[in-house]
């Protein structure tokens, strides 16, 4: 289970800064049960074309 909220974003003179929190269940071993996780993912892209880089991500609990 995943869900994403755009918390923000921001134009720079030659970039774009957004914040994404992604949240969910996550079940990083077969065998384990799921668990829950919450994340804010901060990504760049600069203004006159390319994609989208993740600059830094944040573990909220």
């Amino acid at each position: 289970m995943l869900d994403a909220k755009l918390l923000g974003i921001e134009e720079l003179p030659d970039a774009w800064l957004a914040s994404v929190e992604f949240s969910g269940m996550i079940r990083e071993d077969a065998s384990a049960g799921p668990s829950p996780f919450r994340e804010v993912w901060n990504m760049s892209k600069p203004v006159s074309g390319g994609g989208w880089l993740v600059a830094g991500v944040q573990a909220l609990q």
